[in-house]
């Protein structure tokens, strides 16, 4: 028999189809705080990083435009771990429109690893946004990339969910 959670956090994560994150936690009561705490720290970073235009990434912001925009949250959800709080902002500020300008990974086995992405606002004027990590684990953001060529030049474009089938309707 499941129950039905009152916690509209976990209800997100279910509906998103990313409630593997809570059930495959160990202890699974250590799941949900867990996850508000990365959510914690990648709001202080982005607010860090962008001031009074930082995007809100709590997760009461996220069960509000889960309401407006199922796909983008569902994207974003896909990368809530493992990957960094700075790699989750740059994840968000892709799904907001920025362009990833200059994307540069270097790579050595059982090495190094060294991941260098720079976000441009579509609209021209400001300083890229540059996001970098040495750690591995935020690679994952790479597969969420749309790739596609324009005039047969290549080009990122966007941040997407790997699940076609989409996410669950909210109510």
């Amino acid at each position: 028999m499941s129950t039905i959670s009152a916690d509209p956090f976990e209800k997100l994560l279910r509906d998103a189809g990313q409630g593997y994150l809570i059930d495959w936690y160990a202890p699974k009561n250590a799941a949900l705080p867990g996850l508000r705490r990365l959510l914690d720290a990648a709001d202080r970073r982005a607010g860090e990083r962008l001031g009074d235009n930082a995007p809100r990434l709590t997760p009461e912001h996220l069960v509000a435009e889960f309401q407006r925009n199922p796909q983008k949250v569902q994207a974003f959800l896909q990368v809530l771990t493992p990957v960094s709080p700075d790699m989750l902002v740059m994840a968000w500020r892709i799904l907001q429109g920025m362009r990833v300008q200059t994307l540069r990974v270097d790579y050595l086995y059982s090495s190094h690893f060294r991941l260098h992405i720079e976000l441009s606002s579509p609209y021209g004027g400001d300083e890229p946004e540059v996001y970098e990590s040495e750690n591995i684990d935020d690679a994952a953001v790479l597969r969420h990339l749309g790739i596609m060529k324009m005039d047969n030049r290549p080009v990122f474009d966007g941040f997407y969910a790997l699940n076609l089938e989409g996410p669950t309707k909210p109510e």
